[in-house]
């Protein structure tokens, strides 16, 4: 069959993911059931269904994937949520939100800025507050803003709450963002990747490897490339269990994994597929001069030893030119960046150029896309 895209969703929503013995608008009368809009960060929006009870389901389930989440998330845990407000939690544009109406449960949604990069100091010090007053046993968190959270409480000597653990989601878990995190946070970083449309796919074990939720869905690897260290890159179709309206069928997650064969884990988990790592998303990635796909994971692994990088964004020309925006650390210096264009320039052979920003550009969704390439 072939794969399920953003388009096709579009084009064909509802009725063609429902099945004809299935009321959809009788679901949506009950409460059962409700619309969303996906956050669109590199494609157009998209809508669906919303089951709050088949995300919880899907949750519990990647739980168990995990040993630290398994002893720590019962569902009745205090969890806190820092991502943007586009994507998640409830928010007002222009306004922050008292505590009381970000509190939803056993959720605290924190962040009410759309970009961390102009986030200020009063409105870190609220979170940090925020966390310390409402001790969350699992901190969520998108990398990008838990990093620079980090930063600043790292540069101006604040304490920070310490969670139980971690869990790393809504964009890529960049190695430049989890060096400044584990300097700052001591409880372990847990990736978990999965999308609006399909629920929580893959949850990263205790050993390091991501491993499929199969009591949620069924995953379809569909080889790429197979690089020299033998890890195989390709694309993810995935097709989810248990939504009460739609049923989506290889449904294309945009992003790129690395799988290594073979598939056994230190963890003893052998059920579906086991990645060595998430790679970005299929957008993102940028071309080497000799034409090798360049992905984003590969990028970031080459600025994570340059310690001053705080953050980073590449945009490559139709020309094969590359424009490198670092965010460094008040102390760095220019030698900073060299060292970042030398890094970049032996994995592409094309020119780089890097530039100190103050804050990286994001999508609508407010999310932060690494890496970009323009149309030839």
């Amino acid at each position: 069959m072939p794969a399920l895209t953003k388009a096709d969703i579009r084009t064909h929503f509802p009725k063609g993911f429902v099945s004809s013995a299935v009321d959809f608008e009788a679901e949506l009368k009950s409460g059962n059931i409700s619309y969303v809009s996906t956050s669109g960060s590199t494609a157009d929006q998209v809508t669906l269904f919303w089951s709050q009870a088949w995300w919880n389901q899907s949750e519990r389930t990647s739980w168990a994937l995990n040993e630290h989440l398994r002893r720590v998330a019962d569902g009745s845990h205090r969890e806190a949520v820092l991502a943007s407000p586009r994507c998640v939690g409830p928010c007002r544009p222009g306004e922050t939100l008292p505590v009381g109406e970000r509190t939803l449960g056993r959720l605290l949604f924190l962040n009410q800025t759309i970009n961390p990069g102009h986030w200020s100091r009063a409105e870190i010090q609220r979170m940090l507050d925020e966390l310390a007053t409402f001790r969350p046993a699992v901190l969520e968190a998108d990398p990008f803003y838990l990093a620079a959270l980090a930063a600043f409480a790292m540069d101006h000597g604040l304490s920070v709450y310490q969670p139980k653990a971690i869990t790393l989601t809504y964009s890529f878990p960049a190695k430049v963002f989890l060096n400044i995190i584990r300097r700052v946070f001591t409880a372990p970083l847990i990736s978990s990747h999965g999308s609006t449309e399909t629920g929580y796919v893959f949850m990263e074990c205790e050993c390091g490897r991501m491993h499929q939720n199969t009591a949620s869905c069924h995953v379809d690897f569909v080889p790429l490339e197979r690089r020299p260290s033998g890890i195989t890159l390709g694309r993810l179709l995935v097709t989810p269990f248990g939504h009460p309206v739609q049923h989506f069928v290889r449904f294309d997650i945009g992003d790129l994994a690395e799988c290594a064969a073979p598939a056994s884990c230190p963890c003893g988990r052998r059920a579906g597929l086991t990645l060595e790592r998430i790679a970005g998303r299929t957008s993102d990635v940028t071309v080497a001069r000799n034409g090798r796909k360049v992905t984003v994971a590969e990028t970031d692994a080459a600025l994570a030893g340059i310690s001053e990088i705080r953050g980073f964004q590449l945009d490559q020309s139709s020309k094969g030119d590359l424009l490198l925006k670092l965010c460094l650390a008040p102390q760095a210096g220019c030698e900073a960046a060299l060292r970042a264009e030398k890094a970049l320039e032996h994995i592409y052979d094309f020119p780089v150029s890097a530039v100190s920003v103050q804050a990286l550009e994001h999508e609508a969704s407010g999310k932060v896309r690494l890496a970009r390439q323009a149309k030839p």
